[in-house]
């Protein structure tokens, strides 16, 4: 399945789904694709879930995403952004991104999360379980 996302604009979001080995070349088309989707700009939540993902980026690699994430000037886009990932390296790496980003003066809030329920609840506590569940499992 590698990483995909899909758009809900009746909840404003973006969901982003990660599954199996991730390569960074797919990492960065599937960033590009979403900024450029028409019904990106109104979203104003995101949720990374990587929990059947097996594959985390470097460093290096996180260096060249917050790149393009600059690429975009035009302040549109998600205000905040929850990270699901239960695996502890993983988990470590969604934790220097949140840092990155929040030292990068990005209008962008990023919090990691090992469990898909602490997400949901710190991303949308306006909406039941229920809806968001559907919207992830669509």
């Amino acid at each position: 399945m590698g990483l995909t996302y899909r758009i809900h604009p009746e909840a404003q979001l973006l969901v982003i789904r990660g599954d199996g080995t991730i390569s960074q070349q797919e990492r960065l088309e599937t960033l590009r694709a979403w900024m450029r989707d028409p019904a990106y700009p109104a979203c104003t939540a995101a949720l990374c879930d990587f929990t059947t993902a097996l594959s985390t980026p470097g460093l290096s690699e996180l260096h060249e995403l917050i790149q393009v994430m600059r690429e975009d000037r035009s302040g549109r886009g998600p205000s905040k952004l929850a990270i699901v990932t239960p695996r502890p390296v993983a988990f470590g790496i969604a934790r220097v991104f949140q840092e990155i980003v929040r030292l990068g003066g990005f209008a962008l809030e990023v919090c990691a999360f090992r469990h898909r329920a602490g997400a949901w609840a710190w991303l949308r506590p306006d909406m039941d379980r229920s809806q968001l569940a559907s919207l992830l499992f669509e």
